[in-house]
This record gives structure tokens, C-alpha cells and sequence, in this order.
């Protein structure tokens, strides 16, 4: 085999990591116990979770809007002690400081809520303050091209290592425009000005087809405005508006991984006639397709001058997925008919709301919301709908996996069906759950070896061989550019000479050739 005389250098596309940090936030708020639920007597469980609605990147710090969900299990304030449920939010900002973070870079948010306290208020036993502790955290990357040096010449001693890295298949963004024409809700008065609109576009889905990612979305507007009428009273409400798009997206395919982020640009809503309100939104998507592979690279070149890069990248301990099979029973809830026949089930959110690593395993939690519409067993066979949430917990194994490291979970239905039983529903779904767990690489590689300037060398006409006595730094391969000779005709001339060993004052023999 014949020994590499040359180094072999790599361009790869990463996500270098500029700065992450993580931030401890106290959320205060209150919330009203709704109508017509009953006092609380006794708080018996809270699930809380937390939902980032707006992420803003400034020089050196990002801001965080973003909404605490809770969800209240109590025994009521009455003879009976009955059990009920209700759930309450409250909005809040954060920060983080991020040194070098500048608004045109990416940026990935995770909240995790760490405490919540709920305290009855002395004013009013309905009224609950809120005091919860959040960790913020937050990381920021850049695309960059990174040349790397993944094989040093044989007669180097060098040390090489694998990364596991996401490199990055491509780049694009593109606009969509999502309009709408609809009404207030009923119980509101008609719209005689607006004050204020607050709109915020989140990505449900996306997925890959050959060079192209399909985005399918939603877009959130907060509405404030003046009541047409005689009192001129405020009032707010909220309007959903779905969207699908694609990017294009060269080089994607199925198999890989993709990130869409989505911003509103600009948004304009009217009142008109009748519908009362039409709005007009323009949304960036700023689409990312990665591909995980593995990058032999150079890491030390012992007795050469040597180019180095820091690379700053994540660094993939593993991916794997389970499977949970849920069955529940819903009762149809009043004042629905009972089901004769179940129509269809279909998808309206998929979430996880709790992710967390332990030692080789992420340990999971989330729900699936469905909609079932179903024929009524009454004469008149009319067509209802119902919502239900199945909720699942489940955990996949990743080796090497510890606490502290970045987790992100896709859950995915793969099936789903629904059967009706006197005035139940029988749900049955599967879940796929895939997690992939990171952590960040700090790792000094080698970029390209230094051709360092010549020292005076003594005559070597071509065709002769002289002695050469070994110098600090000297390899074989630096001699061989030297003296316009191969690596191989060196050792051919020093029978038994270890190419990786050099000694200092060592002896040894060079053929001359042409140099040029």
C-alpha cells in the first residue's frame, strides 16, 4: 500500500455554536377560578407547562414571550367534595445573555418550569396568585463552512477523532401570504376600531419530498378594539388562521432532518363590511434541512506546524424512538347524543409537554387531541363532534445520555381508530415517539499543515543522495518538499528508519531530486 504524501482536506457545512446560556425567571400572575365552577377546597394535583410564543435575538441577549399553562386538579368548596378541573394561564417575558448573539443568527428556546406555587388571595377566595420559577434556555448557532483536515500524511504521527455532526444539506426562505375574512365571536360586540393587533405564526408540521419542504402552520392574531357601542367599550379576541406552503429546498430528501422557523413580517387588519374583519399577513420561513453523519478529522499533528479551528458544534450522543399504544373510554359529554357509528378520528395537535433525561433514557410526556365525528344514535341520525385528549407517557433508550444535555422529541400518530359502545368511545392510537439527544463540542481540529519557510540547505544536486542531520519539527514529508523528492524514496535509502519516530540529531540519507 502506497503511504499518503499529501494532506486531504474537507469543506463541511455546521451549525457552529456561538453562545448558550440558561436563565432563572420568576413569573408572577394571578387567575380568576372560572364560572360555574365551584371554591376550592383542597388543590389535589397542578400540571404545569410552559409555551414560547415569540422569541426576539438582539446584540448579545435574547427576549422570550411566552405563556405558563396550568391545569388544576381540586375538591370543591361544597357538601358533595366533588372533584374538578379547570386551568388558568399566565403570560410571560425572560431574557438570557448571550455574548455574541446578533439578530440575523439562529436561535433554539427551551423553558422548563422548575416551581409553581398557587396562593388563595385574601381579597377573594376565587382569585389565586401565581409564583413560578422558570429555566430559560437558550443556544445560538451560525451556518458556517468549516475546511478541516481529515487525513495527514503517513509520516506524521497525528491523532484523528470522529465528530458526529448535523451537517447542513441546505439553506432557503421563502414568504407566505395568509388572509382571512371572519367575523367577531358572538358574544362580542361588533368592531367599531382596532387599537391593536399581535400576531405570531408557529410551525405544526414539516415535512420532506424530494427538494422540497412542505409547512403546514398556524397564525395567531390578538385582537384589541373599540365595541361599537354607545359606551365605546374595549374589547380583545383571538383568531386562528391555518396555512400550508413549501420551501424548495435542493438536495432534501425524506430521510433528513428539517427546522422551520416561522416569522410574521408584516400584518394588517381592516374592518370592512360584512365579514366585520380581513387580514393580510406576510410570513417568513426560514427552513434548515441537516443530515447527521460522521467526520474523521485530524486532531493533532505531532512535529508539524499546523492551522487550527475551533469548531463549536452539536455533537449528537444518539437518536432511537419507541412506540406507546394508548386506550381510553371517553363518556359523550353532555348535552351530546350517544353514537351509533364513529364517522372519523382525525389529528388536531400532537405535543409533548415534558422532556427529561436520565441516565441512558429521555423520559417523555405529551397528548394527542382528537376530533371524532360520529352518527347520533337518535331517529334523526344527525352528525355530531366531540373532542377528546389522550394523554401518554413513554421513554427511549439512548446510550450515553445524561442529564443536562439537549433533548428534542418528535411524537407522530401512526395509527388511530375509534369505535362507539352504548355511549362511550373506545380510542385506540399509536404512538412513535423519537428522540435525539446533543450536547455541545468543543473541539480544536487541525485546518491545513503550515509550509514553513525554508532554511538554507546545504548542495543536493540532483541525482546524488547526501546526509541529513534530523532538526526539531523535521518529518519525512517536510523533507521530501525540501529536497524535490517522494517520502517513499527517503525510506527506500533508510532501510528500518521509524518514519513516525524521528530523533533529534539522527542521521539520515535523502536522494536529491528536482526541485520545482
Amino acid at each position: 500500500m502506497v503511504a499518503a504524501q499529501t494532506p486531504v482536506k474537507e469543506t463541511i457545512t455546521v451549525n457552529q455554536v456561538v453562545s448558550e446560556n440558561s436563565q432563572q425567571t420568576v413569573v408572577r400572575g394571578t387567575f380568576m377560578i372560572p364560572d360555574p365552577k365551584p371554591d376550592v377546597e383542597q388543590i389535589i394535583s397542578t400540571d404545569k407547562t410552559a409555551s414560547v410564543k415569540k422569541i426576539r435575538l438582539l446584540p448579545d441577549k435574547v427576549v422570550v414571550d411566552g405563556t405558563l399553562t396550568l391545569q388544576i386538579v381540586y375538591v370543591a368548596f361544597e357538601p358533595a367534595q366533588s372533584v374538578h378541573h379547570m386551568h388558568a394561564q399566565v403570560p410571560f417575558t425572560a431574557y438570557v445573555d448571550l455574548p455574541g448573539a446578533l439578530p440575523n443568527m439562529d436561535v433554539k428556546v427551551d423553558v422548563a418550569v422548575e416551581d409553581v406555587k398557587l396562593n388563595s388571595s385574601s381579597r377573594d377566595v376565587r382569585r389565586y396568585d401565581v409564583i413560578a420559577v422558570l429555566d430559560v434556555m437558550a443556544k445560538v448557532t451560525e451556518t458556517q463552512e468549516v475546511e478541516v483536515l481529515t487525513q495527514a500524511p503517513d509520516d506524521m504521527n497525528a491523532n484523528y477523532d470522529v465528530i458526529h455532526i448535523d451537517d447542513v444539506v441546505g439553506r432557503q426562505s421563502g414568504q407566505v401570504i395568509v388572509s382571512d375574512e371572519f367575523d367577531e365571536p358572538d358574544e362580542k360586540p361588533e368592531p367599531a376600531k382596532i387599537l391593536d393587533v399581535d400576531s405570531t405564526a408557529t410551525v405544526k408540521d414539516a415535512r420532506i419530498v424530494a427538494d422540497k419542504v412542505i409547512i403546514d402552520g398556524e397564525l395567531t392574531l390578538q385582537i384589541m378594539y373599540v365595541g361599537a357601542v354607545p359606551e365605546q367599550s374595549v374589547h380583545d379576541m383571538h383568531k386562528t388562521i391555518k396555512f400550508t406552503d413549501f420551501v424548495e429546498v435542493p438536495g432534501a430528501e425524506p430521510d433528513m432532518d428539517v427546522v422551520v422557523d416561522a416569522v410574521v413580517e408584516d400584518c394588517d387588519v381592516e374592518i370592512k363590511g360584512d365579514p366585520f374583519f380581513s387580514a393580510s399577513c406576510v410570513v417568513r420561513l426560514d427552513v434548515r434541512v441537516t443530515e447527521p453523519r460522521d467526520v474523521r478529522v485530524v486532531t493533532e499533528c505531532a512535529g508539524a506546524t499546523v492551522k487550527t479551528v475551533e469548531l463549536n458544534v452539536e455533537h449528537v450522543i444518539g437518536e432511537d424512538s419507541s412506540q406507546v399504544v394508548v386506550r381510553e373510554t371517553f363518556e359523550t359529554p353532555e348535552p351530546k347524543p350517544c353514537p351509533e357509528k364513529v364517522l372519523n378520528v382525525s389529528i388536531e395537535e400532537v405535543k409533548i409537554t415534558e422532556k427529561r433525561i436520565i441516565k441512558d433514557k429521555v423520559i417523555t410526556k405529551g397528548y394527542v387531541d382528537v376530533k371524532i365525528v360520529y352518527v347520533s344514535s337518535e331517529p334523526d341520525q344527525a352528525v355530531h363532534a366531540m373532542h377528546q385528549r389522550l394523554n401518554f407517557r413513554t421513554f427511549v433508550e439512548i446510550k450515553g445520555a445524561v442529564n443536562g444535555m439537549d433533548v428534542d422529541v418528535k411524537p407522530m400518530v401512526e395509527y388511530i381508530n375509534a369505535e362507539a359502545h352504548d355511549c362511550d368511545v373506545n380510542i385506540e392510537a399509536v404512538i412513535k415517539v423519537r428522540a435525539r439527544v446533543t450536547e455541545t463540542l468543543r473541539r480544536s481540529v487541525c485546518a491545513e499543515l503550515v509550509e514553513e519557510e525554508e532554511e538554507p540547505t546545504e548542495e543536493c544536486p540532483v541525482g546524488q543522495v547526501i546526509d541529513y542531520t534530523i532538526k526539531s519539527g523535521d518529518t519525512l514529508y517536510n523533507l521530501a518538499q525540501r529536497y524535490g523528492t517522494t517520502v517513499n524514496m527517503i525510506l527506500a535509502e533508510n532501510p528500518g528508519i521509524n518514519a513516525n519516530n524521528l530523533q533529534v540529531g539522527q542521521v539520515i540519507k535523502i536522494p536529491c531530486g528536482a526541485k520545482g
